[in-house]
């Protein structure tokens, strides 16, 4: 079985697929997208990476996953700010 996605033009040149849409994003019109067929297990591989640049050995993500459905003025700007009887495992 094989799988279309698009991915951009410099994945292709670079044969190292970091970012990809399973249709034409439509948010980058103007940019150069190419559609191409991988393997089943490529995709799933593809699939089971993390998003973008997180590092869950680091307490960034926190901050970000915090604040993702709050008000701006609720929001917090580091991992101390966190209160600590909502943390897992809180000393």
């Amino acid at each position: 079985m094989k799988v279309n996605i698009w991915i951009h033009k410099n994945n292709v040149i670079d044969n190292k697929i970091t970012e990809y849409e399973l249709t034409r994003p439509y948010h980058d019109r103007n940019d150069e997208w190419v559609q191409v067929s991988i393997s089943q297990e490529k995709f799933v591989q593809l699939e089971d990476k993390p998003k973008g640049d997180i590092n869950y050995r680091e307490d960034s993500w926190r901050v970000e996953q915090y604040n993702r459905n709050r008000n701006n003025n609720d929001q917090i700007h580091d991992v101390e700010d966190l209160d600590q009887n909502n943390q897992p495992f809180a000393d």
